[in-house]
């Protein structure tokens, strides 16, 4: 009797904290999952799920991630806070290291009274992380019956999604026989037994619980599904590649960019280019010599983009079948962008806008002038967490819990999308490179032996790793890109270990790109922007040097303190 007194007067306690009429939230993040959406006006695109969202929502078409790699740019928009203040560049280090007292995003909303859980690929887990998720301090521990609620279910045997013990068999009947396609590539004949499947599952038991919950005794609720895919390798039901047309364009442009520094040039680890029609630098593999793959890689990809939109579309559905789509906040957004074949690149880790630019869509239908609606206004994923926090009626953290948020609200502009309202004129980007022969790489497991997983370690501008397992401290150079409305710029600069920062002093290459007339819809996205370095080019030293002394401003202005103890962590 005395333990379920104590559960009722804790439920209490927690009720009272959320304020009156808070809004529930929906958020749904996707791994490597650039715009490619029929809502973004991409014509091979088979997403009616997010489409529809879109249709009920504001979409953002010039959204960019401060990191265009996985475990830096989730520990950017989860906590809140940019990189230059997790000190999180790889797959090491984790953000409760410099902040163990903040306050993440899905905490934020647990110390607020909310019921907070979700599954999958949320936060990136690294091997210094305090505790996988971020548990238990990030979610709640307990359903609102009192049962054990670890993070990540499979239904409610409290398995992982990635722990399912059958998995179902590729299908690559009607694919050509190549290495590279038979890595990548797994095309099944079913979807039970499939990682993003089995998450969503568990989840959607979750998030009925919670819809119920709120319905009964009004306590809201954050529910996040994390989806793995359309992460390599592609695999996903065959029915969802045969939907896709055949003939999906190939890159325009395939070449590496003239004049560009070498050191952006980045052969990722999870593909090598003898697959996917070009051989490094820019060269051009032909369709005699290859059999134009990259047509079909690209239709493997949009298929497995499908596959996400259709497991997305199972939980949007459950919000609106439980008659809380007006009371819920629903929010698609991915850990950032990818190249498909442009300037000879797949995957990402490059500071290019193909690989910076994410979808995002907000549906807040009490905000009626965000509906339906597209804006170009450029915008960043840390902006994340003070907009749900606006959205959801609940103050921005106070003292350390707050410290070094780093983003702005979008809510200014969901109330006026169509009159040119911004709250930023700028977004920041950065990417760290290393030299091939760096030997100060974090061996965790024992089996890393090198400083990123390239196949190329010759040690070359053409050949730099991206510091996978790299040492904070003993980074080489970082890459930092602001965006404008219709200007980028990227500055490679010499990278100062001892303090985390940018020795702006040692330059070893700039980038500057005009974006005027991208509106972040349609192909020509991809196609028709940065493919030529204006830098350095007499017509543009003035806006040149004028963004250079901006983006380093800007940069300097968002650097944490940090000492030789958090350096060497």
């Amino acid at each position: 009797m005395a333990s379920i007194y104590f559960l009722l007067a804790a439920s209490l306690s927690l009720a009272s904290a959320y304020p009156k009429d808070a809004k529930n939230v929906l958020l749904l993040v996707a791994h490597d999952f650039r715009p490619d959406l029929g809502s973004y006006g991409i014509k091979e695109a088979r997403t009616p799920n997010l489409d529809g969202l879109a249709e009920a929502g504001i979409l953002f078409s010039s959204a960019h991630v401060q990191y265009s790699y996985c475990a830096p740019s989730r520990n950017s928009f989860m906590s809140g806070r940019r990189p230059d203040a997790t000190k999180v560049y790889n797959f090491i280090n984790n953000f409760r290291q410099v902040g163990n007292d903040w306050d993440p995003l899905p905490a934020h909303f647990k110390n607020n009274g909310y019921l907070v859980t979700g599954g999958g690929t949320m936060y990136h887990n690294t091997p210094d992380s305090p505790s996988p998720d971020d548990w238990p301090r990030s979610w709640s521990t307990r359903s609102p019956d009192g049962k054990a609620w670890p993070y990540g279910p499979k239904g409610s045997e409290g398995v992982t999604a990635n722990q399912t013990s059958t998995k179902p068999k590729c299908d690559r009947s009607g694919l050509p026989k190549a290495e590279g396609i038979d890595k990548i590539v797994c095309l099944t004949s079913e979807a039970s037994g499939l990682e993003d499947v089995e998450m969503t599952s568990g989840v959607l038991g979750r998030l009925s619980i919670a819809a119920d919950n709120y319905k009964k005794t009004g306590q809201p609720f954050f529910v996040g599904f994390g989806y793995q895919k359309p992460h390599y390798p592609w695999q996903y039901p065959k029915k969802f590649f045969d939907n896709i047309p055949e003939d999906v364009p190939e890159a325009k442009h395939k070449a590496w960019i003239a004049d560009v520094p070498h050191i952006h040039f980045h052969q990722c680890g999870e593909v090598d280019h003898p697959y996917w029609d070009t051989n490094g630098m820019g060269t051009a593999l032909s369709k005699k010599s290859f059999a134009g793959y990259q047509s079909l890689m690209r239709r493997a990809y949009h298929g497995c983009i499908s596959y996400v939109d259709d497991q997305m579309g199972r939980a949007i559905e459950m919000i609106d079948q439980k008659g809380l789509t007006n009371d819920t906040v629903v929010v698609f957004m991915a850990d950032h962008g990818m190249q498909t074949g442009e300037h000879d690149l797949w995957c990402k880790m490059t500071t290019l806008e193909t690989g910076t630019r994410v979808p995002l869509i907000i549906r807040a239908p009490w905000m009626n002038a965000a509906v339906n609606v597209k804006t170009s206004t450029v915008v960043e994923a840390v902006d994340l967490y003070p907009t749900l926090s606006e959205l959801a009626g609940l103050p921005l953290p106070a003292g350390k819990a707050g410290e070094y948020l780093g983003g702005e609200s979008l809510v200014p502009i969901m109330r006026d999308p169509l009159h040119g309202t911004t709250v930023k004129n700028m977004a920041l980007s950065q990417m760290a490179r290393c030299w091939q022969n760096n030997t100060h790489y974090h061996d965790t497991h024992g089996h890393h032996g090198m400083p990123g997983a390239e196949s190329n370690h010759t040690n070359s501008w053409e050949s730099m790793s991206d510091c996978h397992w790299v040492e904070r401290n003993y980074i080489d150079f970082m890459g930092y890109r602001m965006r404008t409305s219709n200007m980028s710029i990227t500055r490679w600069v010499r990278w100062d270990g001892k303090h985390l920062r940018p020795d702006w002093n040692h330059v070893v290459g700039t980038e500057l790109y005009s974006h005027e007339g991208n509106t972040g819809l349609g192909p020509e996205v991809y196609d028709d922007f940065e493919n030529e370095n204006l830098a350095e080019k007499p017509e543009y030293a003035s806006i040149q040097a004028k963004l250079l002394t901006r983006l380093q401003a800007e940069v300097d202005k968002q650097i944490t303190p940090s000492s030789s103890a958090v350096a060497f962590v």
